[in-house]
């Protein structure tokens, strides 16, 4: 996978956040609050974002720092989680580099 698979993963998720949120509250407003599972559907894509997010700009050259500079030290990413990604896409961008 390229950093443009990547890309392509982060709008996937984001539309996939919008439209569960809109059903969340949808479901809210017919079943009196119930979430009917949205919420946590919803929190899962987040937390996928996020990760895949950081990883993304770490592999265009951002350093964590510049990614998230607000984050308070007990909300910090998974950052193996997060290697994870990028050795799953650096491999396919190393090779492209490689081969041009």
């Amino acid at each position: 996978m390229s950093t443009k698979d990547l890309k392509n993963e982060l709008k996937t998720i984001a539309n996939e956040i919008r439209t569960k949120k809109i059903n969340l509250k949808e479901c809210q407003r017919e079943h009196g609050g119930f979430d009917g599972g949205f919420y946590h559907d919803i929190e899962m894509l987040k937390y996928e974002f996020r990760h895949k997010h950081i990883a993304y700009c770490q592999l265009r050259g951002k350093k964590y720092e510049q990614i998230e500079n607000h984050c308070h030290k007990d909300h910090r990413p998974n950052f193996d989680y997060i290697k994870e990604i990028m050795d799953g896409h650096r491999e396919i961008t190393e090779d492209v580099r490689l081969s041009a």
